[in-house]
Parts: C-alpha cells; structure tokens; sequence
C-alpha cells in the first residue's frame, strides 16, 4: 500500500443506528464495547501479558484497553481497518500497541503463554465448526496461566433469523453439534447481505461452553445478552448475543 494510500483511509460514517461497516464485507463495528468486551478492557491492563484483540476493526476495544494503560495486539484481517485503527491512537499510546494483520486462527501465531488475554468480539460467527475449535484451542495455546478469552457472537435470537429458527431448533433435537450454521444469508437477511459472507453461525451457551471447556478452559461467565444497540429489525427479545469469558489455570 502506498503513503497517499494509506493518508486516503478513513473510517466509514456510521450509519443511522451507530454501526459502522468494514470495508471488507465482513459485518460492522458497533459504536461502544458490549459488556463483554468492557470485561476484557476492564482485565487487560493487570492481565499477565499483552492482550490481543481478534477482529479489531477499527478499535471500539482497543482504544479504550489503550487509555486503561494495557498493552494490545490489534488483529484483522483487513490491513486497511488497522491502519485506520492507528491513525485513531494518541501518539503517546502508539508504543503499546502492536498490529498484527492476518487470518485467525489459521495464519498467526503466537508463542505459547505469551498472551495475557484474548477477545474474540463479533468474529466466531462467521466460522465454521471446525474452524471454532482450533481458534479455541489457539487461545489456549498462547495464554499464559491466569490469562482469559472473552468471546461475543451473535445468537440465534435475532429479528433477521426469525426464519431460520425452526431449522436451529430442529438441528439442536437432532443433537447436531452446529445447529447454528446459516448457508444462505441474503436468503434471511436481504438487506444486509452484501456487507456478510456467505457462512454466517449463529451461536448459544451450549456450543461456546462445550468447545471452550474441552480446550480447556473453565468457564467464568457464559450467557446470552440483549443489544440494545442493534438497528430494530435485530433486536428481538434481549437474547441476541452470546457472551463467554474462560480462564486457563
């Protein structure tokens, strides 16, 4: 990317509900940090190592963990939200932080307990099973004693997979271990397709607590929450995200 390349990047006007879209069509960045992440915020600056944040985007976690006086590893995919993300830090909290593009869990690594904590905000979700379970057992990998994984994805209790729900339910009788797994978004969720991926997995309690506990970690808090902040059409009845927080003994 050249200099004026990067000078050109700017974080995209939010839209109406406060959501702010990715420039890579993988979902949005929402206006201020869920409970979950706060958590996160809250642990990193006495967690025992740098903190990572998995899907940074533009920084709806990583500034606050930066002006807590945490050290923090901004991941992404897209190198394009992180130099945005840096253009975003103050100049005197730039030597903490370090970016680290690339695809999780597959194509960055760590070394082994060298993490304090590890968010995974808003990115499990566009996984696949498989792909859920070696990102588990890479936090457990790169946490050191003490350190913990924050994890929020969207559940099956939102407005736009109203119609998808019976299959969730069906799948989840038949003991399917991914009952979640949507094929076909812009089948459920015209309006926002184009901003998806193709794959999108809605998650609950019992699929974050089974994966986490066999890579595992113990479990400190696991439950689904409301998104007050979501456009209308999301919300439906204060279950829409999942939140798990795990440490490693």
């Amino acid at each position: 990317m050249t200099q004026a390349a990067e000078d050109s990047l700017a974080m995209p006007e939010p839209e109406e509900s406060g959501l702010v879209r990715t420039l890579n069509s993988m979902g949005t960045m929402t206006p201020a940090p869920d409970i979950f992440s706060r958590a996160f915020i809250d642990f990193a600056p006495k967690a025992p190592g740098r903190c990572l944040d998995i899907g940074a985007a533009y920084g709806v976690a990583t500034l606050p963990a930066l002006r807590g006086g945490a050290s923090i590893i901004a991941n992404d995919i897209d190198e394009r939200h992180l130099k945005i993300l840096l253009n975003r830090v103050p100049p005197e909290q730039r030597s903490r932080l370090e970016l680290a593009p690339g695809e999780f869990p597959d194509r960055i690594d760590f070394p082994a307990g060298s993490l304090g904590a590890v968010l995974i905000c808003r990115v499990m979700h566009f996984f696949d099973g498989p792909r859920i379970e070696r990102a588990a057992a890479k936090a457990m990998e790169w946490l050191a004693p003490g350190g913990k994984v924050f994890v929020v994805g969207e559940s099956p209790f939102i407005g736009t997979a109203k119609a998808f729900f019976p299959t969730y339910e069906s799948r989840q009788k038949a003991g399917n271990p991914w009952p979640g797994v949507v094929e076909n978004v812009a089948a459920h969720d015209p309006k926002r397709a184009g901003s998806l991926p193709g794959l999108f997995h809605l998650l609950d309690e019992r699929v974050l607590g089974r994966v986490f506990t066999a890579a595992g970690f113990e479990i400190e808090r696991l439950e689904l929450f409301p998104r007050p902040d979501y456009p209308a059409d999301i919300r439906l009845d204060g279950r829409e995200s999942v939140g798990l927080i795990a440490v490693k003994k």
